[in-house]
């Protein structure tokens, strides 16, 4: 049965040059190094460089993008609730206190089942990956990568 290692963490740590990357790298050694890891999948923005796809090539694992494009059907809402972009149920407002909502539920879950189906194909030519995922995915894509068939050990690293 083919494997994943999920790490859910904060997106902003994946980000190449951010403070954590030293520690993102000493979790990511030791997961392949137990795991015997093949591959380094991760939900990712083209906004910014990833951190794992440098640490991928110097580790000696493939490294890919497993995350939505920018369509319609995958668009969640943007920013907390004082940032003047905001979008989601509550109109922005400058004196809320620093609220992200989550959602629109339906987009939330066709990106989640477009992530299971990247993981599956990326996983048709490797026996072990690692899956690095924001946290608030953590519950429910263990869930959908299990029913996909695969054994799946989850992490998180928060602190």
């Amino acid at each position: 049965m083919k494997t994943v290692v999920i790490l859910a963490t904060f997106h902003e740590w994946q980000t190449l040059g951010h403070n954590r990357n030293s520690a993102l790298e000493k979790r990511l050694a030791y997961l392949i190094s137990k795991f015997g890891v093949q591959t380094l999948m991760e939900e990712w923005s083209e906004k910014h460089e990833s951190f794992a796809e440098t640490f991928a090539t110097k580790a000696g694992v493939h490294w890919v993008d497993v995350g939505t494009p920018p369509e319609p059907q995958f668009r969640t809402y943007h920013g907390p609730i004082n940032y003047p972009g905001h979008d989601g149920t509550l109109p922005y407002d400058p004196d809320a206190p620093s609220l992200n909502e989550y959602g629109p539920f339906e987009s939330q879950e066709a990106r989640e089942n477009q992530i299971a189906k990247n993981i599956k194909a990326e996983m048709e030519g490797y026996e072990t990956g690692i899956f690095i995922v924001g946290v608030a995915h953590l519950h429910s894509l263990f869930a959908k990568l299990r029913f996909n068939g695969f054994r799946v050990i989850a992490y998180s690293w928060l602190a």
